[in-house]
């Protein structure tokens, strides 16, 4: 007898790839293989349809340039190392929730005498505009945003808080982090007034390993890899031609199909909330109530350790992530249990000691999930979320599950 099909719910990790895209990739590297800097009969044929590619992503942004790149994370170097490089040493701006492609340039902006400030955030792990305000000065010289979290789904008050920098450091390059956000929501450079966004492909049923940065007509990058001097010459080495088509035929496709999606995984999202909420005493939703990506759920269901939850989920097909490493929550010293910051960053920055933080799961859509998908999932995640609750023994301390 065939095994059940599987149902797929990390869809904010990374995307199946649209067949569409995989046939115009595999057609591409076998007709039109040619390098895009040749100049004989083979080179043209690749150089145009990278920049066809190019040119249509160009235009789904309002952008005055596209870098393609390896992913999101080598977008968000570019655009924030490769800002602060333009310019004379200074402080860059980003937030203590930030995924790690923005928080680990810390390094590398060091080497170039440039002081990285990561900001605390709310409990819905974005930046008051207060506290931007006051971290603002002539001497910051990047600020970087996340539009939409990837944990939380949390969308930050982008409008707001660029106006405060164009204020206040008005020199100061913004840079944001789109990778949860292209193809969901609509979004135009020009309308947001930044100057740069990573993308990556994966995220949005494209090609993985391949992304590209967005720059506004007056945005000043510095390369961090000279090469050949592709791209502009900002980013050297070989173009690859296949995965700039994928990247295309990708955003047309949710681009076209941007609206209906939306209200689909918003949908989809809402009734696993509501399954789960039903069968977990103090279940929670995380992130903003209103401000907040369609296609990402982040919930805490206390009493249950999300990676238990999600090994008993995946054993009868049903794949999610959860917000947390599984490790031990608390050491016991004299009969009480001393609280320890959450090993996540993100729930770290958010108040979530190790305890809490372990009860935090992911359950995230697209626009393949189907409604029958979501509603064997929500299911499954109630009945094996009260079985935990019902077999698991109680820590007097705190009313949590010991395991």
């Amino acid at each position: 007898m065939a095994s059940p099909r599987r149902i797929y719910l990390d869809n904010a990790a990374t995307t199946p790839p649209l067949p569409a895209v995989v046939e115009a990739m595999a057609r591409t590297a076998q007709e039109h293989f040619g390098n895009p800097s040749s100049a004989h009969a083979f080179g043209p044929p690749a150089r145009k349809l990278l920049e066809d590619a190019r040119e249509f992503l160009r235009g789904t942004l309002g952008a005055s340039r596209v870098v393609f790149t390896s992913g999101g994370s080598e977008a968000d170097y570019l655009g924030i190392v490769g800002s602060a490089m333009a310019c004379s040493p200074g402080r860059v701006l980003m937030a203590q929730s930030d995924h790690p492609a923005l928080l680990q340039c810390t390094s590398l902006l060091a080497r170039c005498r440039h002081h990285v400030s990561a900001l605390p955030v709310t409990r819905d792990g974005d930046l008051a505009s207060e506290t931007l305000f006051d971290a603002l000065g002539a001497d910051v010289r990047a600020v970087a945003l996340m539009y939409g979290h990837n944990e939380l789904g949390t969308l930050c008050q982008l409008r707001e808080l660029v106006e405060l920098v164009r204020r206040t450091a008005p020199e100061a390059h913004v840079h944001v982090d789109l990778v949860q956000t292209y193809g969901k929501l609509p979004f135009d450079l020009d309308d947001f007034d930044v100057d740069s966004v990573a993308v990556s492909g994966h995220k949005f049923h494209g090609p993985r390993g391949a992304g590209f940065l967005a720059l506004s007509s007056t945005a000043e990058i510095a390369p961090l890899q000279l090469a050949g001097g592709q791209e502009g010459g900002l980013r050297g080495g070989t173009e690859n031609v296949a995965a700039a088509v994928g990247l295309a035929v990708a955003a047309e496709h949710v681009l076209s199909h941007q609206a209906a999606t939306q209200r689909h995984t918003a949908a989809l999202a809402e009734s696993v909330a509501d399954a789960l909420r039903t069968a977990v005493p103090g279940a929670e939703r995380l992130g903003h109530p209103e401000r907040r990506l369609p296609h990402i759920l982040s919930m805490r269901l206390p009493g249950i350790v999300g990676q238990t939850l999600a090994l008993r989920c995946d054993a009868r097909g049903v794949a999610f992530s959860t917000g947390s490493a599984c490790h031990s929550a608390s050491h016991e010293d004299g009969g009480k249990a001393e609280r320890k910051p959450a090993s996540n960053p993100v729930l770290a920055a958010i108040g979530f000691d190790q305890r809490t933080a372990r009860e935090v799961v992911r359950v995230s859509f697209s626009g393949l999930t189907t409604r029958g998908e979501v509603e064997t999932a929500a299911t499954v995640l109630a009945e094996e979320a009260q079985r935990l609750l019902a077999s698991a023994p109680r820590d007097r301390s705190s009313g949590a599950t010991g395991r």
